[in-house]
């Protein structure tokens, strides 16, 4: 009878973890989504790109380097398109309260680590790039 509540038990623990999992992934596909319209709309204002140089254009002024961090710590696939589109977001603002019109350089790079109190691995995106006025 014992064995039958603890392989009970372990079923009903494996399917609360699996169905958080999954609700997760699902509300990170919806905010991703959403930062869609956001990052078009000031992608429109401001050119990103991740060589030196603009093609067509000059560099007039460099601003100084600009870093984009996510709040959003991932563990799923869905979860870290929303991070990076959080940190794409993130660097674009401080660029243009810089008064940038572009950022060059831009560089996306990952850290990874334990979740405080969990075992489970979760992983930050971090955009980087220099912020400048082109023309």
């Amino acid at each position: 009878m014992d064995s039958y509540i603890f392989v009970a038990l372990m079923a009903l623990a494996f399917y609360a973890i699996v169905g958080f999992n999954k609700r997760r992934a699902e509300k990170a596909k919806v905010s991703a989504f959403e930062l869609d319209a956001r990052l078009d709309n000031k992608r429109s204002e401001i050119v990103v790109v991740a060589s030196s140089g603009i093609p067509g254009k000059e560099i007039q002024n460099v601003l100084g380097a600009v870093t984009g961090i996510s709040n959003t710590q991932a563990s799923s696939k869905e979860e870290f398109e929303l991070a990076e589109k959080e940190a794409m977001l993130a660097l674009i603002e401080k660029a243009q309260r810089l008064g940038a019109n572009a950022i060059v350089d831009l560089k996306l790079s990952t850290g990874s680590y334990q979740q405080q109190g969990s075992q489970w691995q979760v992983s930050q995106a971090v955009y980087n790039g220099t912020a400048v006025i082109a023309s």
